[in-house]
């Protein structure tokens, strides 16, 4: 059996992580999915130094070392090859809160709900995606969601624009609305969006033109935004970490061996 907080560091090495056996780094653009990653290491294997920075494309990650750390994430994830990766056995044999955290801290990386309107009838496309380079990981959540949580999701196809890359996704009121409440997201604009989608049933230009303006008014300024719930802004960094390869190190010296924004803040 293992905790929830662990269950969601597997989920988000999974999805947004690199794991070696000198270190493990998670890659997000959301602070509110860092920090929580954070508190859930913490939570887990007690107070350890975090190294923070940025990396080469711009987006914020978050390191840790320790010996008996990553052994224990190896043990789980024993196979780390993007088009090998499956859900951990420890997962499927445990409860279903422990499923739950798993696909929502998944769903959190690699999930992405859409409501997009057509504008030439007026109607709501509704699409709640999760993308991945491993068939087999996509095939087991597929059945997760369906034997745990009664939810139905699609065949499972492969991307247009990346052979390489698979996508399963919801669709349906019911299942939206099973979605929502047995799994939901933490990142607030992929929640706020979710909501929006089960909001949109009965919200149409024909039926409801209010509701349907009202809708539509909060997507418009949903889209304005490309960070979690606000425009980017910057947070301070906690004092127990560090900053290495993109950010501050030794006092805010420049690195000569990356090109990286170099700054005393995380993004959120």
């Amino acid at each position: 059996m293992i905790s929830k907080n662990f269950a969601r560091c597997l989920a988000k090495i999974s999805g947004d992580g690199y794991l070696y056996y000198r270190y493990i780094r998670y890659n997000n653009t959301s602070r509110v999915l860092l920090e929580e990653f954070k508190q859930d290491v913490t939570k887990e294997f007690g107070n350890i130094n975090f190294t923070e920075g940025i990396t080469n494309t711009g987006t914020p990650f978050v390191q840790i070392h320790g010996k008996s750390i990553i052994e224990k994430f190896l043990k789980n994830l024993s196979d780390f090859r993007s088009n090998a990766i499956m859900i951990p056995k420890s997962i499927k044999l445990s409860g279903k809160q422990i499923k739950k955290e798993y696909l929502r801290a998944f769903y959190d990386d690699e999930g992405s709900p859409t409501l997009r309107l057509f504008n030439k009838t007026k109607e709501w496309k509704r699409n709640v995606s999760l993308t991945s380079n491993s068939l087999k990981l996509l095939k087991e959540i597929k059945e997760m969601l369906l034997k745990d949580f009664s939810i139905e999701t699609n065949k499972i196809f492969k991307n247009k624009k990346n052979d390489n890359c698979y996508v399963l996704s919801v669709t349906g009121k019911d299942n939206f609305v099973k979605f929502n409440k047995k799994i939901g997201f933490l990142i607030p604009i992929k929640k706020e969006r979710l909501n929006l989608i089960v909001k949109s049933y009965g919200n149409t230009f024909s039926r409801n033109k209010k509701g349907f303006d009202k809708i539509k008014e909060r997507l418009d300024y949903c889209s304005k935004f490309k960070r979690k719930g606000g425009q980017l802004s910057w947070v301070p960094v906690q004092k127990n970490s560090t900053i290495r390869n993109g950010g501050l190190l030794n006092g805010g010296v420049r690195t000569s061996r990356t090109k990286d924004r170099i700054l005393p803040y995380g993004i959120q």
